[in-house]
């Protein structure tokens, strides 16, 4: 009796695995290359910040002149703009999508809360504890006492924020779990419009940063964009763009095209990039580029960012024989 139990029970267990949909490599090798590269943006922006936090008690200290905080503030940024847009996952999840930066800031909370605070002390949060705040206080005309009786505070948030991100992108029971998930349940067409909707989703948040500002020609609003106090908004957008071709060409789903023969679309990702970039204005000032002539040279960059935008959004997804939707790409 024992004997027939455990053959009917080892038969049972042999007819589940047989029902299991097999392991495609490809999407093995796609979600496995996506997660690395969110994981090694997390350990990036962490590590920023940390040297940010450094850099500005060693200022504070008179070790360092401003300029070297900075410049630092800007490599915290930078490496900030991988993770703006992304949507579904880790930032979600831990609660952290606004905890880096409030933007667009149409009314310049930012500015009225940290003022507020060099004039009257108090609890620290929103707007005063994110990286425009640190931008106010370094790029503001404030004494060094001024500006050093609150970066310590803010600088520690945010570090305390992004190892929370970083931690959360490296625990196996969050995100990796869920896109094991999704192959086992849903297999391709599930993971591909979750790591492909993440892309769209940065892609229009990069948009954003485009139209906001850029408005009309007779009406442009410089304000509006999105680190106009360090005149860097420019500088910021560029990596941006450059922060999203790196997800494309090693965040696994270049290589995943390749797997599939889609070396056409390729082809014409690998030029909508080269082109988009080779159009995109010099220099680190948005706000140049929206004053009288010089205006004409950012409608030539959006035709071919918009050509880019509908090869990413449109093109792709459909030569993958999925759709992304309206929810995949609805947001900032």
């Amino acid at each position: 009796m024992t004997f027939r139990l455990f053959s009917l029970a080892a038969l049972g267990l042999l007819t589940a695995c047989q029902h299991q949909p097999p392991v495609d490599p490809a999407l093995t090798q796609l979600t496995g290359a996506h997660l690395a590269l969110m994981r090694q943006q997390a350990a990036e922006l962490a590590e920023a910040l940390a040297r940010l936090d450094d850099t500005s008690h060693a200022y504070c200290a008179g070790e360092q002149p401003l300029a070297t905080v900075q410049q630092q503030w800007r490599t915290a940024f930078t490496a900030w703009t991988a993770h703006q847009g992304q949507s579904g996952g880790p930032l979600d999840a831990a609660g952290l999508t606004y905890a880096f930066q409030l933007w667009p800031d149409k009314k310049d909370t930012t500015g009225r809360q940290l003022t507020r605070q060099l004039n009257q002390p108090g609890p620290l949060k929103g707007a005063s504890i994110t990286l425009g705040a640190v931008e106010y206080l370094l790029y503001e005309n404030l004494s060094q006492v001024q500006r050093c009786s609150l970066l310590p505070a803010v600088n520690k948030q945010l570090v305390q924020n992004s190892n929370k991100l970083h931690q959360v992108w490296d625990t196996p029971s969050h995100y990796e779990q869920q896109l094991e998930q999704m192959t086992a349940q849903g297999g391709a067409k599930t993971v591909l419009v979750q790591i492909l909707g993440q892309l769209a989703h940065r892609f229009d948040r990069i948009e954003k940063k485009l139209d906001l500002p850029l408005n009309t020609a007779a009406h442009p609003r410089p304000l509006f964009a999105e680190a106009w106090r360090s005149e860097q908004s420019l500088h910021f957008l560029r990596t941006s763009l450059t922060s999203l071709e790196q997800e494309y060409r090693t965040g696994g789903i270049r290589t995943y095209l390749e797997q599939n023969n889609e070396s056409v679309l390729m082809t014409e990702l690998d030029d909508a990039f080269a082109d988009t970039l080779d159009h995109l204005p010099a220099g680190d000032s948005l706000a140049h580029w929206l004053r009288g002539d010089n205006y004409a040279a950012l409608l030539r960059f959006k035709v071919s960012f918009d050509h880019l935008g509908s090869t990413l959004k449109l093109r792709m997804p459909e030569a993958l024989g999925i759709s992304l939707g309206f929810n995949a790409t609805d947001g900032d």
